[in-house]
């Protein structure tokens, strides 16, 4: 029998979470958070030395409603397929925590993060594993942690290295969007 772990575990874990994202991301000037929910890892990273964040879900019913928003956190009310307010190869990294799983086509999603993305700019995917605590809590479509890999691989990233953390109760995955060959436009 699996060990037991509270439900309240993710919640815990969270802050952790996002300080972990926090110092993956130190060196990018413009993030983009897929289904960022309440704009709360957005708004973390726009107060660290960032240029532009911006939080991207179907549903603006978290998004904070602050007078003034930070100047550089921007949350906005799109489909992660279709980010046409972002010229490709603008920005230098692409998170998604909690919600790949809740994509209705997370291979659009993931070609659109590729489109975004500069030569060498990073995606970081985190997830729950099929198999985890929050398959027992919820019961929801989750993929293994191979195939979140797999899917990174068939959008055209690289240098995928997908694992768990966390105990085993996530997944997280990473690539890069490749650089640019030689002579090609």
């Amino acid at each position: 029998m699996p060990a037991r772990v509270p439900p309240t575990y993710y919640r815990g874990y969270k802050p952790h979470l996002h300080r972990r994202i926090a110092r993956e991301f130190a060196q990018a000037r413009c993030i983009v958070d897929l289904g960022c929910g309440d704009c709360g890892l957005a708004t973390l990273l726009s107060g660290r030395d960032h240029h532009e964040v911006f939080g991207v879900d179907l549903s603006d019913d978290r998004f904070p409603k602050q007078p003034n928003p930070p100047r550089r956190r921007h949350c906005i009310k799109a489909d992660a397929r279709s980010l046409g307010f972002l010229s490709p190869g603008s920005v230098d990294a692409v998170v998604s925590v909690w919600a790949l799983h809740e994509f209705a086509a997370p291979m659009a999603v993931l070609r659109e993060a590729r489109r975004i993305l500069r030569p060498g700019g990073e995606i970081l995917i985190v997830d729950f594993p099929r198999g985890s605590l929050a398959q027992r809590l919820w019961d929801e479509r989750y993929c293994t942690t191979i195939e979140v890999g797999g899917m990174l691989k068939r959008a055209g990233f690289t240098r995928v290295a997908a694992r768990r953390i966390a105990r085993g109760h996530l997944t997280w995955a990473r690539g890069f969007k490749p650089p640019r060959q030689r002579g090609a436009r």
